[in-house]
């Protein structure tokens, strides 16, 4: 009764005052003060008291009917107990089960009813997925390269990726993931400390094993006497020098002959090297190719731009790589550049086989 009394009682308080404050527009502004002061009771009044006008009236006056507490709404729910994170999955309100691993979700969701999600199988050696999902297609598998040194420890099933590791005589000194595998050290003349591992190299002691008395005396007598014959040679030859300068120079003209200094261009002419970067490549290791772009200035980002495109393929990477390097530098001095920088970066074996491929084609 007295909720009726005040929600009738703040309906005429607000038909009055806005009856009277339209009379009252054309009056003083103190009566309008008045009004206004009037208005904003009525308006904290009916802030005060909670709940519209119609919910307050269908409370006070429709009977109330004995029924048993219902659930909780499925939005308090929901935030109260949630899906289990491992194996199950929010879809419209409902926690559907997720795909087991080796399979993944052929249709998402599911129903009231049959929270199963409809889950397909990945195909064997081709696909995997090693967790519980819901996504709509399996995981690729990898591939073990070889060119960079590995080799398959564990076959790829719908369980899990294929696992490489480094073959016999490769090693990895790369922390997680493994990018690639380079070739154990061969200890030639000395003695081997630790083994090659999988994740170290070949440990040598290259000392000499047997030391004796005899060895020690003898080899400082050697060092002084090679020293002293090498300034003998060296004076001697520097007077020679000084003679014969002058018939040098005659002799050389006739001849034709170049200094060294012109002789070098004809060492390492240049020639087009793109269509020798195949067999250039392949004389290269992985590393060596890597190690030869960087010194040459050759961008991080080409770089990761080549590896990305060309997954899992060494040799097209080095390919690659040597293309973008003779691109950016061209025909001229091109050769040159190549095997004295390899020869500067210690690849010699390297250096030596390309320059002798490359002067046999010519040939």
């Amino acid at each position: 009764m007295f909720t009726l009394l005040t929600i009738r009682g703040r309906e005429f308080l607000r038909s009055a005052l806005l009856s009277f404050s339209f009379y009252m527009r054309r009056q003083n502004n103190m009566a309008k003060k008045l009004v206004l002061c009037l208005l904003t009771l009525c308006l904290a009044f009916d802030f005060i008291t909670p709940g519209p006008l119609h919910e307050n009236v269908s409370m006070s006056m429709t009977p109330r009917a004995h029924k048993k507490p219902g659930p909780v709404k499925s939005i308090f729910k929901r935030n109260v107990i949630g899906c289990q994170n491992d194996t199950q999955y929010l879809f419209e309100d409902l926690c559907c089960d997720s795909c087991k691993p080796g399979s993944f979700a052929k249709r998402k969701g599911c129903t009231k009813d049959n929270p199963t999600t409809f889950c397909k199988k990945c195909i064997d050696g081709e696909e995997y997925m090693d967790n519980y999902n819901y996504h709509h297609e399996c995981l690729r598998c990898g591939h073990c390269d070889t060119l960079h040194g590995f080799e398959v420890e564990k076959n790829c099933t719908i369980h899990q990726n294929i696992k490489c590791r480094c073959r016999s005589g490769y090693f990895c000194n790369s922390s997680e993931p493994c990018r690639h595998c380079d070739p154990c050290d061969e200890c030639k003349g000395g003695k081997i400390l630790e083994n090659c591992t999988q994740t170290n190299n070949t440990r040598c002691d290259r000392t000499e094993i047997a030391q004796d008395k005899t060895a020690s005396i003898v080899a400082p007598v050697v060092v002084i006497i090679v020293i002293v014959a090498v300034i003998v040679i060296g004076v001697m030859w520097c007077v020679r020098k000084k003679k014969k300068t002058a018939e040098y120079n005659v002799k050389q003209e006739p001849n034709g002959m170049l200094p060294l200094e012109e002789m070098e261009p004809l060492r390492y002419p240049d020639i087009d090297l793109l269509p020798h970067i195949p067999v250039i490549a392949e004389e290269m290791r992985h590393a060596e190719v890597m190690a030869f772009v960087r010194r040459l200035n050759v961008t991080s980002n080409r770089i990761d731009v080549i590896m990305k495109d060309n997954p899992n393929d060494g040799a097209e990477q080095k390919i690659k790589l040597l293309e973008c390097w003779y691109q950016e530098h061209g025909m001229k001095d091109a050769y040159k550049t190549l095997i004295t920088t390899l020869r500067d970066l210690r690849f010699r074996a390297a250096a030596d086989k390309i320059e002798q491929k490359i002067n046999g084609v010519r040939k």
